[in-house]
Formats: C-alpha cells, sequence, structure tokens
C-alpha cells in the first residue's frame, strides 16, 4: 500500500472515531479528580506541535497487513482528541464515577475512576498513573457507544517518559459496527521519537 494510501486509511479511521465522539467535557480539575488531564493534554499538545518531533505511526485493519508510516508533520491537538474524551473532571460527569486510590513501587500511584451502573457517558473506566511530582507515568481507559444503529468499544494507553512525564507513544485498540454492516476492528500505535 503507498504512502498516500496508508494516510487515506488512517484518516478515514480517524474521521470514523471522530463520528462518533461526544462534545468533550469542559477542562477542569473538578473537587476529588486526581489528576489534571484536560490541561496536561493541552499542554503537551502545545509542546509537541512546537518540537514537532517524527512519529512512526502503525495501523492495522481486520485481517489485512499492517501498514506503517514516519512522519514529523502532525496535528497534536486533533491526534490527542480521544485522550481529551476520557476526561472525566467535569462535575456533571464525575459524580458518576468510584474513585479508588493504589499506591504501588517506585512511589507511584494508580487512581482508577469506574462508571456506575446508572451513568451514560461513554467512559467505562479510566486508570492514571501518576509518581509522587504528579507527573504522568501512563493512562489506560475503555469507551463504550452504542445504540440502535451503531456499537463501538475502544480501548486506548498513553505511554511517558518515567522521569519527564512528556508522551512517548500511545495505543488505540477498537472495534465498531453499524446494525447492517460487518464489524470492523482496528489497531493503531504511535511512538513518538524524542529528540
Amino acid at each position: 500500500m503507498s504512502k498516500y494510501k496508508f494516510i487515506a486509511l488512517f484518516g478515514l479511521l480517524g474521521f470514523a472515531v471522530a463520528c462518533e465522539r461526544p462534545t468533550p467535557p469542559a477542562s477542569g480539575n473538578a473537587a476529588g479528580a486526581a489528576y489534571n488531564l484536560a490541561a496536561y493534554l493541552q499542554a503537551q499538545a502545545k509542546r509537541l506541535q512546537a518540537e514537532k518531533p517524527t512519529v512512526i505511526k502503525r495501523a492495522k485493519t481486520e485481517d489485512k497487513a499492517a501498514e506503517t508510516i514516519k512522519t514529523s508533520e502532525v496535528d497534536w491537538e486533533d491526534e490527542l482528541a480521544i485522550f481529551q474524551d476520557v476526561d472525566i473532571s467535569k462535575p456533571s460527569l464525575r459524580e458518576y464515577y468510584t474513585e479508588e486510590k493504589q499506591p504501588f513501587g517506585n512511589n507511584l500511584t494508580a487512581y482508577t475512576y469506574t462508571k456506575t451502573a446508572e451513568a451514560e457517558a461513554p467512559v467505562q473506566h479510566l486508570t492514571l498513573q501518576t509518581n509522587r511530582e504528579q507527573k504522568l507515568q501512563g493512562m489506560e481507559a475503555v469507551l463504550l457507544e452504542e445504540n440502535m444503529l451503531f456499537y463501538s468499544k475502544r480501548k486506548v494507553t498513553l505511554s511517558t517518559n518515567p522521569a519527564t512525564g512528556n508522551i512517548t507513544g500511545y495505543q488505540i485498540n477498537g472495534v465498531q459496527k453499524l446494525v447492517f454492516g460487518d464489524s470492523l476492528h482496528y489497531n493503531v500505535t504511535a511512538i513518538i521519537q524524542e529528540h
């Protein structure tokens, strides 16, 4: 597959994800929220836009061979938008999540937010790992959206540099299905090559 076909394929995946994406909640660290994910992502998008690092992206759908592209031309605000979708700090959302705080080795703490049964929010659960300095060490979330015509489930993972907390890569594993169509399973992985 040519570079341009790969970009078109990746663009279609992005479009499909964007079409199912609700308006992100307003940013802000609500009372009880352990980490201001929205502010972190905005700062990272600004940093990456200025630094223009090279990114290696790999996309795979169904039984087709994986395709890889290497580029430094990335719109980082758009690229990180899916992670903004998992921000649950808006007070109207936070009340629908239970929080579990778990300290573990190397001065790290994991905060896990799990959606209550009555909530209609797409984020099923969100886990944030931070160190003593509150630098993000990792993030994982599962989003589920379904209605009579459409089903989508995505697991998104963000990895960071332990020393700086800066994003070093991410992964999206998902499946989506229209009521009269076949399921589309996809995987997108990106590695950011730091300078």
